[in-house]
């Protein structure tokens, strides 16, 4: 019985940590994307769903999901939080706008927004190649979501 219970916890346990983890395809993918916004001079910190940087002193991520892995799924996003300035019914007044003439997505969670760009690929080179347009775009609605 032991044996048997043994089995099953590390059946789960390996499949929890499988889960977590990038395929080698992903890994490839944000090594190859941080390699790429190194040479741009950008300093980057990897995190457990991606990268994560700034720029003109706001943080920006880069985020890869796990699950979506031919082709895969990244967006570059950054996250706002609500205050006096922005609130939730000014951005969900105002979010048509926003996601139609920037060309971004703009979300509201519980306690912030989301800007994003979001994307399919199967190689980093479709990333690197709209990357400066895509951060353009983000920091573009930012700029009008802040205001």
């Amino acid at each position: 019985m032991k044996k048997i219970l043994f089995s099953l916890l590390m059946l789960v346990c390996a499949t929890v940590s499988y889960a977590q983890s990038f395929t080698s395809a992903q890994e490839t993918l944000r090594k190859e994307i941080s390699s790429y916004l190194s040479r741009q001079g950008l300093n980057l910190e990897n995190q457990s769903d991606g990268l994560k940087f700034k720029s003109e002193g706001s943080n920006f991520y880069i985020e890869i999901d796990k699950d979506k892995k031919s082709p895969m799924y990244v967006r570059l996003c950054r996250y706002i939080k609500f205050d006096d300035k922005i609130t939730r019914e000014k951005v969900i007044k105002n979010l048509n706008s926003y996601n139609v003439k920037y060309g971004v997505k703009v979300s509201c969670q519980e306690k912030n927004i989301v800007v994003s760009y979001e994307m399919f690929l199967t190689k980093s080179e479709e990333f690197t190649y709209i990357f400066s347009d895509m951060l353009s775009q983000v920091k573009s609605a930012c700029t009008k979501v802040t205001e």
